[in-house]
């Protein structure tokens, strides 16, 4: 007797309803840092600021709601691994790219990170590489550089090489969620020790680069505020459990949501222009999206 069963995608729904909440609450990063910055708050400091307040907000959340923050020893380190090596890495590396090469050069390149994962999910842990997602990755990586490139500047080698690092520390991180033992705790654990030994990172390169800035006005603590919440909190969160449900290429495929959504908020906060080719590069993501969403219900056929 032969007879189709139908595979239920509720864990796959999530998923990837995760992964572009972590995308697009990424993508409000430039919204509540621009403030801090242009009153003359350095880059460390902003960064060690967004992961400490986080870390302290999220953790409390954690013990008010009785969940237990205390992994083993051997996902103690992997967590140092991810959050003070790996997530550290990417946003520092990625913070001094800009000081060598433009912002939309920068950005460009690091969104290489899905072709970063898709590699080594393949070739070092033996994921199959479907077409449909092939197809994804090179569409958000067109779209990805239509809508931040900029044009007309020479490449300094070493903003590239710090955008490139920034590329590889981002692809383990995530990477590291999906294939480490931590892939065992609950999100909300990981998130806080992430979190948390990012923090440490932070501080040590703030003070190594002349102290951390104090907090000057009241509106640079609410954008501070937010930035540690939505872009860090909620994002960092909800990217834990795409990795969880769906697996880090697709994870990394639905991240080129964060660029879109940083352009969405220059058109409606800053009142910037939409030019062609970030009209073309949005086209490009979504159809990534696209494909990556609408892929359907997977049909088995067995034989009883």
């Amino acid at each position: 007797m032969r007879h189709l069963q139908l595979t239920p995608l509720p864990t796959r729904g999530k998923g990837i309803f995760y992964a572009i909440v972590s995308s697009a609450t990424f993508g409000l990063i430039p919204l509540f840092s621009l403030g801090p910055l242009r009153n003359g708050m350095g880059g460390s400091s902003i960064l060690f600021y967004r992961c400490a307040i986080a870390a302290v907000l999220f953790g409390g959340m954690a013990l008010l709601r009785g969940i237990r923050l205390r992994p083993n020893r051997r996902q103690l380190f992997e967590l140092f691994l991810l959050g003070g090596l790996c997530y550290c890495g990417s946003a520092g590396f990625l913070l001094l790219s800009y000081l060598y090469i433009p912002t939309g050069v920068a950005t460009t390149i690091n969104f290489l990170f899905p072709v970063v994962v898709a590699l080594l999910m393949r070739f070092v842990f033996g994921e199959p590489m479907p077409l449909r997602t092939l197809l994804a990755i090179g569409l958000s990586l067109v779209g990805v550089a239509l809508l931040s490139w900029t044009g007309g500047a020479l490449l300094d080698w070493r903003g590239v090489a710090s955008a490139m690092m920034t590329v590889l520390c981002y692809g383990f991180y995530i990477v590291g969620l999906n294939k480490m033992t931590v892939r065992k705790l609950p999100g909300s654990v990981v998130t806080f020790y992430v979190l948390l030994f990012s923090a440490v990172s932070f501080a040590v390169l703030a003070l190594c680069s002349g102290g951390i800035n104090p907090i000057s006005s009241w509106s640079d603590a609410f954008d501070l505020t937010m930035l540690a919440v939505v872009a860090t909190i909620v994002s960092n969160l909800t990217l834990v459990l795409a990795v969880q449900a769906i697996g880090s290429t697709l994870t990394a495929v639905l991240g080129s949501m964060e660029p879109l959504t940083a352009v969405g908020v220059g058109l409606l906060v800053f009142h910037e222009h939409l030019v062609w080719n970030q009209f073309f590069g949005i086209v490009l993501v979504v159809l990534s999206v696209g494909l990556v969403v609408f892929k359907g219900t997977h049909r088995k056929e067995r034989t009883a």
